[in-house]
């Protein structure tokens, strides 16, 4: 059986009106529904049913889901991510869709929720879970089978309006946590208030009675690809001139680090007609595309004696990037923000605001002076950055670049979600336009600012003592305090700018209730941050240090963060 072609470029409006007895085409075709699992549902033909999840520790999962930057996260098959939550979680998943009216065609009461992910055990061994108990919750599933980069799920999610996605990845963590993660039909991570209605619906659940399970499921699963959908959504952009690439001689040294960007990347190169060369690191704790964790694709550029070459990475679900000039020296996400900014507006001629997460260089703010642009700030986390691009869009505006220091990025015109892929396509974009390696781009780029800015990040892991996070951040709250009294600086040239600092805090609260950790501005531009991870149990340290060239910029950062790291030892 097959269902009508899909013009799926018409979205928000694809879904409530398909007739699923007409020919199929190539993006979307009906597969058999048949259960694979035991799981619940309030509805249907029924059978008692009983989830081994106490109301306790689902409250817990569901404030783990509301309140994290990205999703719910844990290690896999731990009491926080067992296959009684995924379920649980998914019939909060269910029954929100259910409640979805907004989008619905009168007289039409269908739902569809898009599942996929990555190339995790917890994520091949929880998608036939979710499917089969969307099913039996009576929503039917569009499925993408095989592994799918974050972006091109939130982008089928919305040109399909499905009424929400599922997205199953831990990004960039260690291999052995899973990640449940929703996404709207707008194509953004979900925001506070869809999560926070989810984590609602799995409580009313695990408070009703009785726990009951629909024998046979009557909805219907669509098998989805997405990747033409999104070949065509970057041409339709525009952004990326991939003739010009071709022509240039770039040589593309690629690594996906056994994620979803190794499925999608390397097709997406041969079908443009892209040299590139498949790098295969391995031995990770995690596919996090880090100065660390590159160094096979850096040995790899700085070996080749091709006269243009790029390292580009992914990370596990392709939302993160990592680039690699053509010495093979790592180059930091702020700079790869920046680079985008800088391309888009001075050689694509694109305008638009730029926003960034608190933790993300203030070198951007510099580059939206030189043009002009408005700038926004955002607490850490891509929905929030997301909430600022559709609030734009709403006004009729756009953003040219929005971005986050830990590798996430996107552009003028595209999905309000991070997207790894499209950020390295435009930087093998840069260099073919510029005929030049990206050091020297990078160079005249920074020079262009007027001030040189030096980054020292770090963090303190406390996985085996959490309660010690607490602690730090308690030590931070009461820095804060003292430095609001003028009792506090971090050194003669180091003055806290106590304006500027308490009015960055007023504004992540309004933004997040509680704030976003603590923000010192000093009175040279310099910048520090300490705030808790929102996925990992982790206490970071975000330092932007500012000096008249590299060097004094440099040794303000390292004095910076030599205070803090002994501030943080607790």
């Amino acid at each position: 059986m097959h269902i009508s072609p899909i013009n799926y470029a018409n979205s928000h409006s694809v879904m409530r009106n398909f007739d699923v007895n007409k020919a199929s085409n190539r993006y979307v075709s009906k597969i058999k529904n048949e259960p694979e699992t035991d799981t619940v549902c309030f509805r249907g033909k029924f059978r008692p049913v009983h989830l081994d999840v106490t109301l306790e520790k689902a409250v817990e999962i569901g404030r783990s889901l509301s309140t994290s930057t990205s999703g719910h996260r844990a290690e896999y098959l731990s009491p926080n991510f067992t296959k009684d939550v995924v379920k649980l979680i998914t019939i909060g998943v269910a029954h929100t869709a259910l409640l979805n009216t907004a989008m619905d065609v009168p007289g039409y009461d269908e739902h569809y929720v898009l599942i996929g992910g990555d190339t995790r055990r917890a994520t091949r061994e929880s998608l036939p879970l979710i499917k089969d108990t969307l099913l039996r919750n009576d929503v039917n599933v569009l499925e993408i089978k095989d592994p799918v980069p974050t972006p091109l799920l939130a982008l089928a999610a919305r040109e399909l309006n499905a009424d929400l996605g599922v997205l199953m990845t831990a990004s960039h963590n260690p291999w052995a946590d899973g990640g449940y993660n929703i996404v709207t039909n707008n194509g953004a991570i979900a925001p506070a208030a869809t999560t926070g209605e989810i984590a609602h619906n799995m409580e009313l659940y695990m408070k009703s009675e009785p726990k009951i399970e629909k024998t046979v499921p009557d909805k219907k699963v669509f098998e989805i690809d997405p990747f033409d959908m999104y070949v065509e959504e970057l041409d339709r952009n525009g952004l990326i001139n991939w003739d010009k690439i071709k022509d240039s001689g770039l040589v593309v040294y690629y690594d996906g680090l056994q994620g979803t960007g190794a499925y999608t990347v390397p097709r997406l190169l041969e079908e443009k007609g892209i040299q590139f060369v498949n790098v295969k690191s391995k031995g990770q704790e995690g596919p996090n595309p880090t100065d660390e964790n590159l160094g096979e694709l850096k040995k790899e550029v700085a070996n080749s004696r091709n006269m243009l070459k790029i390292g580009l990475a992914n990370d596990g679900d392709a939302d993160r990037f990592g680039v690699v000039d053509e010495n093979g020296k790592f180059i930091n996400a702020n700079d790869v923000i920046l680079l985008t900014g800088y391309h888009l507006a001075n050689n694509k001629g694109r305008t638009g605001a730029i926003i960034r997460s608190q933790a993300t260089s203030m070198q951007l703010d510099r580059l939206a002076d030189i043009y002009g642009l408005k700038k926004f700030e955002t607490p850490v986390g891509f929905k929030y950055i997301a909430e600022e691009i559709e609030e734009l869009r709403r006004k009729g505006e756009d953003i040219l670049v929005a971005g986050e220091e830990s590798g996430g990025l996107t552009v003028n015109g595209h999905i309000p979600e991070k997207d790894g892929i499209i950020a390295i396509s435009l930087m093998m974009d840069l260099v073919a336009t510029e005929g030049k390696p990206i050091s020297e781009i990078l160079a005249d780029v920074k020079e262009k600012l007027g001030v040189s800015f030096s980054i020292n990040n770090f963090s303190k892991k406390y996985k085996e003592n959490p309660e010690k996070m607490d602690l730090v951040m308690k030590k931070v709250e009461a820095m804060y305090e003292d430095a609001m009294t003028g009792f506090v600086d971090f050194g003669e040239s180091h003055k806290i700018d106590i304006a500027k600092t308490a009015d960055a805090r007023m504004k992540m609260e309004a933004q997040r209730k509680g704030g976003d950790g603590y923000k010192f501005i000093l009175t040279d531009g310099s910048s520090v941050l300490f705030r808790k991870s929102g996925t990992e149990p982790l206490v970071k340290c975000y330092i932007e240090a500012t000096g008249e060239d590299a060097s004094a910029a440099k040794a303000n950062s390292d004095f910076l963060a030599k205070q803090m790291d002994a501030f943080m030892t607790v």
